[in-house]
């Protein structure tokens, strides 16, 4: 196999895997919270040949005497775009918005996860009928921390209008009027290193296994705020990414006509021998 079949081939994975993340773009443009997904790619084992020959060692010699020898190239890493995304409004008590920078703390399945998808909702408890939970439509529980920076679900008194302020501080208003301060505040922590992150499905990520906590996460930041009643719109830019995913589209043809070309030389080349 000579090497222009093998470049051919190694881009079309590449490409292949580009589009996977521009559809994947493409699809959540309207999720909530959203973040999109850029692609990096590298060159595969560059090296440089020495020309063979006397030809090589010609005096006046414009060009090089080696050249560049290498095997297409390979996505090399997906990266998160923190961007902000438009705040949307919709004077619904239990949606929130994160403007800035920062992710919801969340319990998913009893481990500890961050989303900007701010859509909660009540959830009941189990053991305590006056109590209740704030969870995504995922059934992802919103974390909460207490005065002593102890993190656990965000407990809420059933049946009573809750109001979240910029910080994240709690307070509910019952029938009768009493406004009570909750001993739990949202938790927003601050993602240091996104790339630290594994993104699961949805807009869920979670601490990859063996890596540290406190390297990739944060406290929030002062100038981070909540909104109540609005909610993040995906980051995506859809035109941008439909633009993106036509160039993908052309690349991976040329790609495949490459391959498709080397492979009638070999064929000449075997006929000619033949």
């Amino acid at each position: 196999m000579n090497n222009s079949m093998i470049s051919a081939m190694v881009a079309m994975s590449g490409i292949q895997q580009k589009l996977g993340v521009v559809s994947d773009n493409i699809a959540n443009a309207d999720t909530v919270g959203y973040k999109g997904k850029q692609a990096t790619f590298e060159d595969v084992f560059t090296a440089v040949k020495q020309q063979p020959g006397a030809a090589s060692a010609l005096p006046g010699r414009v060009t090089g005497s080696g050249y560049n020898l290498g095997f297409g190239a390979r996505m090399s890493d997906v990266t998160l775009n923190t961007a902000q995304g438009e705040m949307q409004t919709t004077n619904n008590p239990t949606d929130l918005a994160i403007q800035g920078d920062g992710m919801f703390a969340v319990s998913a399945d009893g481990k500890q996860g961050w989303t900007r998808e701010g859509s909660f909702h009540f959830v009941p408890s189990a053991t305590d009928p006056t109590k209740a939970f704030m969870a995504t439509d995922q059934g992802y529980l919103l974390m909460g921390k207490n005065a002593r920076g102890v993190s656990a679900p965000l407990e809420v008194p059933a049946k009573t209008n809750i109001q979240i302020d910029d910080k994240g501080i709690v307070r509910s208003t019952d029938a009768a009027g009493k406004i009570t301060v909750l001993p739990q505040t949202v938790q927003v922590d601050r993602v240091i290193h996104p790339e630290g992150l594994t993104q699961m499905d949805g807009n869920l990520f979670m601490l990859p296994t063996g890596a540290n906590l406190n390297d990739v996460v944060g406290t929030m930041s002062p100038t981070t705020q909540i909104r109540q009643g609005f909610l993040e719109g995906s980051n995506v830019d859809l035109s941008a990414e439909m633009s993106e995913l036509i160039t993908v589209q052309r690349a991976y043809q040329l790609a495949a006509r490459t391959l498709s070309s080397s492979d009638n030389m070999m064929s000449i080349t075997n006929s000619i021998r033949g």
